[in-house]
This record gives C-alpha cells, structure tokens and sequence, in this order.
C-alpha cells in the first residue's frame, strides 16, 4: 500500500512543462488563399471522377448492359465536370511566386501533371462517351476498368505533385474526410 501511495505522489509532484500547447496556425496570405482555393475546387471535382471509376471497377464483372453503360456516362459526365476545373487551377498555379528553388521546382511539377491530367482526362470522356452508346455494354466491361485506372493512375499522379507543391508553398491542404487537429488557444 505504502508503494502505492508513493507511486501515486510521485506522479502528482511531475512538472507540468511537459505538455505541448499546440497554437494555429497563422492565416494565409490572400494569393495563397486563393490558390488554396482553386485546388480545394479541383480537387472535389477529381472526388467524383475516383468514385465513378471505383464504381464501374467494383462490379463490371457482374454488373447488366443498361447498369453497365449508366456507369459509363457517370465516368463521362465526372471527367467531363473536372476538366473544366482544370484551367482555373492552371491560373492560380502560374500566377504564384514562388520565392524558392524548392517552390519553382514544385510549381513546374504542378503545371506538368495538371497538363497530363487535363489530357487523360480528356481522353476519359471521349472514350467513355463512346463506351456509353445503347450497344456498347459489352465494350465497357471489356475495356472500361482498364480505361479507367488509367485515369486513376494520372489523378494520383496529380494528386502527388499538387501535395509536394502545396507543403513546398506552406499551404496546409487537410485530405478529404480527415479531421482537422484541434488547437489551444
């Protein structure tokens, strides 16, 4: 018991300098704002374009014709949504100043992938518009999971270049579903 007791003071006599008092963190600047901004757009846009594409390779093997091309023309309308968000990005990226070496690099990197993402999405909507005409259920389960993880692979392409740019930047850009940490202050 004795121990117990010791044991128990011994806790309550630890400094508390030990804890970590965790502050916000200083608002963006407006430009930095604004390119956040324009990222956050494309980014949600991409959202569709990742669930379309995990839908059609979810259950193309068992899905029926008309299930198969209604999937299709989702495929086709999100790429289509996003590739009008592209330019706006583009904008915001080139009209950043980047001071560092580091930013540039990042910066360059950005404009290249949102450059391969604008073409292979493109590309989704041409050949899913294709694949989405009344006899072409057939064709979709042929070719459309290979189709669309091409595109899967060029959206995380983009996806890795923006998160390189944006931390280059300071721009903090918290993941979709993720809670932001909580602050004292």
């Amino acid at each position: 018991m004795r121990r117990w007791i010791w044991f128990v003071g011994f806790l309550g006599a630890q400094p508390l300098s030990a804890q970590i008092v965790v502050q916000p963190e200083a608002p963006l600047d407006s430009a930095r704002a604004s390119l956040r901004d324009a990222l956050l757009v494309l980014r949600d846009s991409l959202i569709t374009v990742d669930a379309a594409a995990a839908r059609l390779q979810r259950d193309y093997r068992a899905a029926s014709g008309p299930s198969l091309l209604s999937r299709a023309r989702v495929m086709r309308d999100a790429c289509a949504r996003s590739i009008r968000t592209i330019p706006v990005a583009r904008t915001a990226v080139l009209k950043a100043k980047p001071a560092t070496t580091n930013r540039r690099m990042g910066q360059e990197d950005l404009v290249v992938a949102l450059d391969t993402l604008s073409r292979a999405l493109a590309g989704c909507e041409k050949d899913f518009s294709a694949m989405s005409q009344p006899d072409q259920a057939e064709t979709v389960r042929g070719y459309g999971n290979d189709r669309a993880g091409r595109v899967l692979s060029r959206l995380r392409r983009y996806d890795q270049a923006m998160q390189n740019f944006l931390r280059a930047m300071g721009i903090r850009f918290i993941p979709v579903g993720a809670n932001p940490p909580t602050t004292a202050g």
